[in-house]
């Protein structure tokens, strides 16, 4: 009786059936996409920083003498030029009386050699006055002359040794201090009172040696400044100026930050500043939260649907707002899938269904 053995007829059978398989077509996944916006991603740093006044001022007499009156109290805005506080100016006024005098006696001295001199031209043209004593009574007008000049001189420095007996404000701002009350006696090196401008302040800040290359164009530099202040508005500002030497313990560089005028700050107080540096680093695109696929490692991806496949793109995630995330390492030109993120394959054929965003 002959024998028959399966194997042959199992092989074809094997083989038929993965013909059958290769010939139909691969399901591609349905996925829903997304059209993200996108910005340029700036250097951001933000730091605290405390306000300053452009001018704070230290204000002591030109003159040393005894305090006579003030006119200001602590607190009080004062303009440039403004009486601040007189010392006690009797002999400087004494001296200055006794000098317009001695101008005075002067004038009348170079009047008189003045007129002897034109007689003795009158004279010599009747040829009754000495050639030598005309030479004389011309000398004795220059002589006069001088010392007419020699006692201007003094009065105006007798004027500047009482005038300096006044104390003036030399800018606009507002008496923070008082060091000194009425009969007492002051010196040169002295300060009596303190002086601070309000109209134009800084915000000075410490900027780590790390962003030095940031500061070469200060300019360039967008600052947006807070107040410590409940309720108070953001501010806009800029690098005015920074100094170019970096702190030995803090490893920082000293930055001035022009401010505009503003009720929400005076000088002393606290404000944060956000810097955004122009210098792009990467783009910044937005996406829903759904798009981004978690690694076991830790990192993260998004897929694109590039030419009806998906392609993987390893993000940062930078930012995030409400249901959307900003992340580095995506290109913006292309529509990210929402759905089906996590068994999704780079590489795999995809069918887009639902579109969200707005195309390129």
């Amino acid at each position: 009786m002959p024998t028959f053995t399966l194997a042959p007829v199992r092989a074809l059978l094997g083989s038929l059936v993965l013909c059958a398989h290769s010939a139909l077509p691969v399901q591609a996944a349905e996925v829903d996409v997304f059209y993200p916006t996108s910005e340029p991603a700036y250097q951001t740093l933000t730091l605290t920083g405390t306000v300053e006044a452009a001018q704070n001022a230290d204000l002591a007499s030109l003159q040393a003498g005894v305090i006579q009156q003030f006119f200001v109290e602590v607190g009080d805005k004062v303009s440039r030029g403004q009486k601040l506080m007189t010392l006690d100016a009797t002999l400087a006024r004494l001296t200055l009386a006794e000098t317009e005098a001695s101008v005075t006696s002067s004038e009348i001295r170079l009047r008189e050699a003045k007129r002897l001199y034109q007689e003795a031209l009158a004279l010599s043209e009747q040829q009754a006055m000495a050639q030598t004593l005309i030479a004389q009574r011309k000398a004795a007008v220059a002589t006069a002359e001088a010392a007419l000049n020699r006692e201007k001189s003094n009065l105006a420095y007798q004027k500047e040794l009482v005038n300096r007996h006044t104390l003036y404000a030399p800018f606009n701002g507002v008496i923070s201090r008082r060091n000194g009350d009425v009969g007492e006696w002051v010196t040169q090196q002295r300060s009596v009172l303190g002086l601070v401008q309000q109209d134009k302040l800084r915000l000075v800040i410490s900027i780590p040696q790390e962003y030095y290359q940031f500061l070469k164009e200060p300019e360039n530099t967008v600052v947006t400044i807070t107040p410590d202040v409940t309720e108070a508005a953001k501010l806009t500002g800029k690098i005015s100026r920074y100094v170019a030497v970096s702190n030995e313990q803090s490893r920082a560089f000293t930055a001035h930050i022009d401010l505009p005028a503003s009720d929400s700050l005076t000088p002393g107080m606290s404000a944060n500043a956000e810097l955004q540096f122009n210098r792009v680093q990467k783009q910044l695109v937005w996406l829903p939260k759904r798009a981004l696929k978690q690694h076991p490692d830790g990192g993260t991806s998004v897929f694109a649907v590039v030419n009806g496949q998906a392609e993987r793109f390893i993000v940062d995630v930078v930012d995030k707002k409400e249901q959307q995330i900003a992340v580095t390492g995506a290109p913006a030109n292309h529509a990210y899938v929402t759905s089906g993120v996590a068994l999704l394959r780079d590489g795999e054929s995809l069918t887009i269904k639902n579109t969200e965003g707005q195309r390129p």
